[in-house]
């Protein structure tokens, strides 16, 4: 199995090159999804800035940056390809897809995904 921690550490150091990273705290949670599908996600929370966390969608590791949210918590992956969305608040955390250039065509990957 991937060591997800591992990987999404260097991911995230690859991210923030720019950034001094003095303290980042780092939390692996395993989310329990719709069909009882794992989503596993480590959160990067920097003490001087915006967080990150990487999951796996597909055994492919998706690296994120936190964005702005009206309530809860959202990452946005960095592929320039389409973007992965994870939103969290509380216990709960959804993970969708958009395609680049279409806004419309968000589509939901795993769902109903709690960590209790």
């Amino acid at each position: 199995m991937i060591n997800l921690r591992n990987i999404a550490g260097g991911a995230v150091m690859a991210m923030s090159a720019s950034a001094a990273v003095a303290e980042i705290d780092i939390l692996s949670v395993t989310f329990t999804c719709e069909n009882g599908v794992p989503l596993p996600v480590t959160y990067f929370n920097a003490s001087d800035g915006p967080g990150a966390a990487a999951t796996l969608v597909d055994n492919k590791l998706v690296p994120m940056r936190q964005v702005a949210s009206g309530s809860g918590i959202r990452y946005e992956s960095t592929d320039g390809e389409g973007i992965y969305i994870l939103r969290s608040k509380g216990w709960n955390a959804s993970i969708s897809y958009q395609a680049a250039g279409d806004a419309a065509s968000e589509q939901v990957i795993y769902q109903d995904c709690s960590s209790r």
